[in-house]
């Protein structure tokens, strides 16, 4: 269970605070799953995580970048089904994508240029 009075909400990135109301909700959501799917596997993860990296980031491009790093080390693993019948590996992918293309859509500056420029 998460403990909701852990410091997490005073370790929220300034520039995540900075987002309309909405965007928080989505980010701090996501990572909040991301945390709970890392507490349930554990040592069965294949690519352990630290979702607090992703809320916690200094900067909006580097909370982007280790977001699309996690999905793309997951959208390689086997999959792996959770105790509701979905692969939590995809999971993971889907929310860690989900993460960077609000990042990247909500704060100027945030998408890596070089990807960008692949596009």
């Amino acid at each position: 269970m998460i403990d909701a009075d852990d410091g997490r909400a005073e370790r929220l990135a300034q520039w995540i605070r900075q987002l309309p109301l909405a965007d928080q909700v989505h980010l701090t959501g996501t990572t909040v799953v991301l945390e709970r799917i890392r507490q349930r596997r554990g040592a069965t993860l294949p690519h352990p995580y630290d979702e607090a990296t992703l809320r916690e980031a200094p900067l909006p491009r580097a909370a982007a970048a280790e977001a699309r790093r996690i999905a793309a080390l997951y959208a390689a693993a086997p999959p792996h089904l959770g105790p509701d019948g979905v692969d939590d590996h995809q999971r993971i992918v889907n929310l860690c994508q989900s993460f960077a293309d609000t990042v990247e859509a909500r704060v100027p500056g945030a998408a890596d240029p070089r990807s960008e420029s692949a596009a």
